[in-house]
């Protein structure tokens, strides 16, 4: 009976080490892509002349970091395309890390950086400053590969006159609510 116990915690002890972890003992560079759905809270000083408020929007993000033991930085760069007009992002980030398996990982982190939006048919474009607020989960796949679900706040204060009303109109960009799915390739 103490043999097969022991052999039984020998193997589970075996199959920790050998299973693909995160980064909790090295320092690694990495990689990611995802998709997210974006929810855009749009304000106008006269909402008579532009439809404003919510919008739902598909974007993209790209990553590039380093995970360390207990924590990541990284730069991201975020696309959102509707019609109409183009949002882009670019933040640096450091996010903590808890593990709650060898595979599975919690973050929770913070961001800053810059929010861009340009209207179509407009050569301008608006720029301003925007924090960030993040928390998700980090999946190990393989050695190399994680998948990464996560929720994330942008806070901005965006303001910006489309051409396609005559200048006459002040649109606010106060925030985004993101929630995405990613994968992260790690060296």
């Amino acid at each position: 009976m103490k043999r097969t116990a022991f052999v039984t915690v020998a193997l589970v002890l075996l199959s920790f080490s050998a299973a693909p972890t995160l980064a909790q003992d090295a320092e690694e560079p990495f990689v990611g892509i995802g998709l997210g759905e974006h929810r855009l809270h749009f304000d106008s000083d006269d909402r008579d002349l532009v439809d404003v408020g919510r919008e739902d929007e598909i974007g993209g993000h790209l990553r590039v970091g380093l995970i360390r033991p207990g924590y990541r930085i990284y730069g991201q760069w975020t696309l959102i395309r509707p019609s109409g007009y183009l949002v882009s992002s670019l933040t640096v980030n450091a996010d903590a890390l808890w593990f709650a398996t060898p595979r599975l990982s919690v973050f929770g982190g913070v961001g800053g950086g810059a929010i861009t939006l340009s209207w179509d048919g407009d050569n301008s474009f608006d720029t301003m400053p925007a924090v960030s607020l993040q928390g998700g989960v980090i999946y190990a796949v393989t050695r190399h590969v994680d998948v990464e679900l996560g929720v994330r706040q942008m806070f901005t204060r965006l303001r910006t006159e489309p051409q396609g009303n005559g200048g006459e109109v002040d649109v606010d960009l106060d925030r985004l609510s993101i929630a995405t799915a990613g994968v992260n390739l790690r060296f």
